[in-house]
């Protein structure tokens, strides 16, 4: 018969503001649903000011049952932008009839001109006891540069899933902002397995955005940021610890070693998603407690770059259903 675990979905208020491909080949993960609404959008122009962006509405319905926790990943296709399109996709959740936005789930980035770009955006949200949830895909698209209404094209293959239906247990957390000139570790995440537990998942994706041009936010000079290159080269590799009761490690997996990912200043916005599947809770360790984070890395010889907030880079260490006998 398969249950979900006892519900020990501990996740904070900021977690439930919260978000790259779904974690593993899971049997119960629902087909993905296609967004109702692709075709060619305006870009707004880009001294659009951040309040007064154009919301699309892009479809790919699915529901969070009251009370439950879901696995939420989309993956939005855009091609055949007239000039760079800074591109934010989104998942809103909202209760019926309201629309007001209850969670979110959020990353961004620039698509190039006339350049096929996939973005994901993923992460857990739980709907109120009393009612269920409606989650959708939305878009937003504002020319990087031009300030002048754009184009862009929004491809049908576009699409939002549940990926592995009810989630027994769950933490989540989402990363302050914050500049890295040499390395940090972001979406740390403290995790108890249930009892009934043999594995757990882990997912961690960051959000960056490269530091050039003129002393702006976090990207300062006199921060230590280095900003005359064309490029950053982001290192990025998925921790996640098992501790003894002591609270020291007893075993670590990681998702291979530190990768690197050069992101231009023409991209300026990227995403990078890691994720672990199917680590096994070990009996050795005097716990059942994890820690997981992405460790991040700047290259000295490239620019610096800055760890986006507001909901765009999130951590998270999750058990799914279980099959029990």
């Amino acid at each position: 018969m398969k249950t979900a675990l006892s519900r020990s979905f501990a996740v904070g208020l900021l977690a439930l503001a919260f978000a790259a491909a779904g974690a593993g080949g899971d049997a119960r993960a629902a087909t993905a649903v296609p967004i109702s609404a692709p075709g060619t959008y305006a870009s707004d122009p880009s001294s659009t000011p951040s309040g007064a962006k154009t919301t699309r509405s892009l479809g790919g319905t699915v529901q969070v049952p009251a009370g439950s926790t879901r696995y939420l990943s989309s993956k939005l296709y855009v091609d055949d932008a007239a000039q760079v399109t800074e591109v934010s996709h989104m998942i809103y959740c909202k209760r019926p009839g309201e629309s007001a936005v209850y969670a979110q789930l959020v990353s961004g980035q620039n698509a190039l001109a006339n350049t096929p770009t996939t973005m994901l955006t993923r992460g857990f949200v739980t709907a109120p006891a009393d009612t269920a949830l409606t989650c959708s895909v939305y878009a937003q698209f504002v020319n990087h540069a031009a300030d002048s209404a754009g184009s862009i094209a929004v491809l049908a293959s576009s699409y939002l899933q549940d990926v592995d239906g009810d989630i027994g247990a769950v933490r989540q957390a989402f990363s302050t902002s914050m500049l890295v000139n040499s390395s940090a570790n972001v979406d740390t995440v403290a995790f108890t397995a249930p009892a009934a537990a043999t594995a757990v998942q882990a997912i961690g994706d960051v959000s960056v955005t490269v530091c050039y041009g003129a002393d702006g936010g976090l990207c300062q000079r006199s921060s230590g940021a280095r900003m005359d290159g064309t490029s950053s080269y982001v290192g990025t590799q998925l921790v996640l610890n098992q501790l003894n009761s002591d609270g020291s490690v007893c075993r670590t997996t990681t998702n291979g070693a530190l990768k690197g990912t050069t992101v231009t200043t023409t991209v300026h916005h990227y995403r990078i998603s890691t994720w672990l599947t199917d680590v096994p809770v070990d009996p050795a360790c005097t716990s059942r407690d994890f820690v997981s984070y992405t460790r991040t890395t700047a290259n000295a010889n490239a620019n610096s770059f800055k760890i986006e907030a507001n909901n765009q880079t999130v951590g998270a260490v999750f058990v799914p259903y279980m099959e029990e006998s």
